[in-house]
């Protein structure tokens, strides 16, 4: 009687480990590459171009101080020995005056353009991420990695869906 419920049982667990096996071989995963999603999107290029026009003033006007602060110094450093102390000391707080000014019209306008890039690119993550999700179902996938964080995968059972996302998200 003990050997027909081992035999039972064992039948039971074998049998639940081929349909588990079974299942496991249907499991149907994908891969996408996002640096290369976002390389190759338009959307991008599209955002580098308006955030270069919304700062673009602001930046040149930076540029034209940068520009005066290097000028201002290369003629500190020409003529500092022709010059009187005074003029010295006056060119040098001048010098001193544009690097300060510089500096606290730079810092702002860098986090201003970080903090931009970051609104924008969290719409097109939302994009990208959406596009993977519509290309998986209509793929009937049953998981998608990142390739970036996977370690490794057989490229003979994995799916590479980079090239579909990248072509639904650029038809957006």
């Amino acid at each position: 009687m003990k050997t027909i419920i081992k035999t039972t049982a064992l039948s039971i667990l074998a049998a639940l480990m081929m349909g588990t096996s079974a299942s496991a071989l249907a499991h149907k995963v994908g891969i996408v590459d996002m640096q290369s999603i976002y390389q190759q999107i338009p959307q991008m290029a599209k955002i580098e171009q308006q955030l270069q026009t919304e700062f673009a003033e602001r930046r040149q006007e930076l540029e034209k101080l940068q520009g005066d602060v290097r000028f201002e110094m290369e003629k500190f450093q020409r003529e500092s020995a022709t010059m009187s102390d005074e003029q010295k000391t006056a060119l040098r707080d001048k010098i001193q005056g544009m690097q300060k000014q510089l500096a606290e019209k730079g810092r702002p306008l860098e986090q201003e353009i970080k903090a931009r890039q970051n609104q924008e690119l969290a719409k097109v993550q939302k994009l990208i991420i959406e596009t993977i999700q519509t290309v998986a179902k209509n793929g009937k996938f049953d998981e998608v990695k990142v390739k970036d964080t996977t370690i490794y995968f057989n490229p003979d059972k994995v799916t590479d869906l980079s090239s579909k996302v990248v072509e639904a998200v650029s038809k957006k």
